[in-house]
């Protein structure tokens, strides 16, 4: 740590004088800086280039530049110097107009600048003795570019951390498949052999709390283990995920980039408090009210990505003559039976015409004092391959949203069930309860049909059984909707961008690493080896684990290279 104190100069104007260096004239630094600034515009063409200032000092050749020059940027690793300019009252105007590069050398904001590779470059020499290496390093960093180098996503290596249980843990394995089929070299950790443990464990709390904690941190310490073995660019945390805060803690010391899927209701389940600030990026499921509060607390990269279908999974389907006599209906719905639901369907059944064949599928409905032809399979839990069926040989699918009071409608309505759109991937025809997210996703009586109460939805009904040409029509346009904009190979190719475009981070450590191989193989100069390790993915090309594997598969003189690439990983990782 440098000793830093203040001096006054004679003009009477202060001087930073670092480990006994002046930084600036002790007699007029902010003539100095004028003179400085005078002779630098003398080669400026275009001030609507960004200007890279390396070392702040106390700004006297800045000052005369603010006004000119749109973007400016200070590199500057002496925080303490910072600190210190910040308590001057004159500098005020160089805090509020220029983006400071620290040691962080986090270039986010800049990459964000209009032809940002491009750039003006004024130094203040009498900081150099001291940063030298520092503005090397921000002047690399700022050259390389992700407009330069953009990884291929064979390059690119996701880890998914695994729900134990529940829809979020399907919604995980739908996340693996989406990115394996962006061709993302995928490691899933699937923890749902603690499953049995947990329920144990929540079947009396107050005897198991405890364990639940150390539960926790066991699967965390497994994960970790997988971390080490992946060397993952990106660890993905679906919605109920395990994870301790210190392994979360160590991902961010390893400048691994952790995203958190939240996909639940926020008014339902809070912990998304002490989520969304622990992650670099937070997605939710939710917009309106949510997005106001997380524009007040939440500090990590957000965004809305709804929920989506699984195209190879919410499918048309062969159906045959039995599960066809079985799943048939004019009417059905689909899903667990929540008190707005129960009290919809109550009155639904009531004052709809006998005649219309009504179904209901899923759990708790059997106690609902519903007559029992509505309930084929009573409490049966629906498998997905069945719910294709229902989807796809009902002719109006009912939709409606759960919500935890018995009042027919959720009053928020500011999300959209994963059911709309997998119905809709089917090939099914759905009447939905309207909200404005609907209205975002979906054009209604185009693609979907909406309504607001349950007399429109009675309405609708006897309307669109008559009506079997346009209920195809809206059904197909509907499919078509989400396979092109729905699906989960979609949101996930959506979230990788948003990724990519806010972590400059990621990006260098990427090209970093296939920069590392490209310079081994120049060094071997061995063409068997560069055929060898070009069909292998480029982004398992530094893991030692898997190109032995390939080795071992190999036949012939391959095999004499083993000795040569345990050389070569310690070369490769600096060990």
């Amino acid at each position: 740590m440098n000793n830093l104190s203040i001096q006054v100069a004679k003009d009477g104007n202060p001087v930073p004088i670092i480990d006994g260096f002046q930084i600036h004239s002790l007699y007029h630094p902010e003539k100095e800086g004028k003179n400085i600034v005078e002779k630098f515009l003398q080669n400026i063409e275009d001030y609507n280039r960004p200007l890279l200032v390396l070392g702040i000092g106390f700004a006297y050749h800045i000052l005369p530049l603010i006004d000119k020059f749109d973007h400016i940027w200070i590199a500057e690793n002496n925080k303490e110097l910072i600190e210190l300019a910040k308590k001057q009252e004159f500098l005020q105007v160089v805090f509020k107009k220029c983006v400071f590069i620290t040691e962080e050398l986090d270039l986010t904001p800049i990459y964000k600048t209009p032809n940002y590779e491009i750039f003006y470059e004024i130094v203040l020499r009498s900081e150099l003795r001291f940063e030298e290496n520092f503005f090397n390093r921000v002047k690399q960093k700022i050259t390389l570019t992700n407009k330069n180098f953009i990884p291929e996503n064979n390059q690119i290596r996701v880890l998914v951390n695994s729900p134990i249980y529940g829809g979020s843990f399907t919604t995980a394995k739908y996340i693996e498949s989406a990115l394996k089929n962006l061709k993302i070299n995928v490691r899933f950790v699937d923890n749902s052999s603690a499953d049995s443990l947990l329920q144990k464990y929540l079947s009396d709390i107050t005897k198991y709390s405890n364990l639940i904690d150390k539960l926790t941190d066991l699967l965390s310490d497994s994960l970790w283990n997988d971390v080490l073995d992946f060397q993952p660019h990106i660890v993905f945390f679906p919605a109920q995920s395990p994870f301790s805060d210190s392994l979360v803690t160590s991902l961010k010391k390893a400048e691994i980039v952790t995203v958190y899927w939240f996909v639940e209701d926020f008014r339902r389940f809070s912990y998304w408090q002490q989520v969304c600030n622990q992650f670099d990026y937070f997605f939710m499921i939710q917009k309106g009210e949510f997005e106001k509060i997380l524009q007040r607390k939440c500090n990590s990269v957000w965004g809305w990505f709804p929920m989506a279908a699984e195209n190879n999974t919410h499918r048309r389907v062969s159906v045959s003559n039995e599960d066809n006599k079985l799943f048939n209906a004019d009417v059905s719905f689909m899903g667990a039976a929540y008190p707005n639901r129960i009290n919809f369907f109550k009155q639904l059944i009531l004052n709809i015409d006998r005649s219309v064949n009504f179904k209901i599928w899923g759990t708790g409905w059997s106690n609902q004092i519903l007559p029992q032809e509505y309930i084929p399979l009573n409490d049966n839990r629906i498998s997905i391959e069945q719910s294709n069926i229902i989807y796809q040989t009902t002719k109006i699918n009912i939709n409606l949203h759960s919500a935890m009071n018995d009042n027919l409608f959720d009053i928020y309505g500011d999300f959209v069930n994963p059911r709309t759109f997998e119905i809709a991937a089917c090939g099914g025809f759905q009447l939905v309860d309207d909200r404005e997210s609907i209205r975002e996703l979906f054009e209604p009586d185009k693609d979907i049909v909406v309504f607001s109460s349950l007399e429109e939805a009675i309405d609708k009904i006897k309307y669109y059984l008559t009506n079997e040409s346009l209920r195809k029509k809206i059904a197909n346009a509907g499919r078509e909707k989400v396979l092109k904009f729905h699906t989960y190979d979609y949101r996930l190719k959506n979230m990788l961008s948003v990724i990519l475009e806010n972590s400059p981070k990621l990006i260098q450590k990427i090209n970093n690493e296939n920069q590392k191989i490209q310079d081994v193989l120049k060094l071997c100069q061995d063409n068997d080896l560069e055929t060898f390790l070009n069909n292998i993915e480029p982004g398992l090309r530094l893991s030692y684990e898997k190109v032995i594997n390939e080795v071992y598969k190999s036949s012939g003189s391959l095999k004499n290279y083993e000795a040569f690439l345990m050389l070569l990983d310690t070369f490769v990782t600096g060990d």
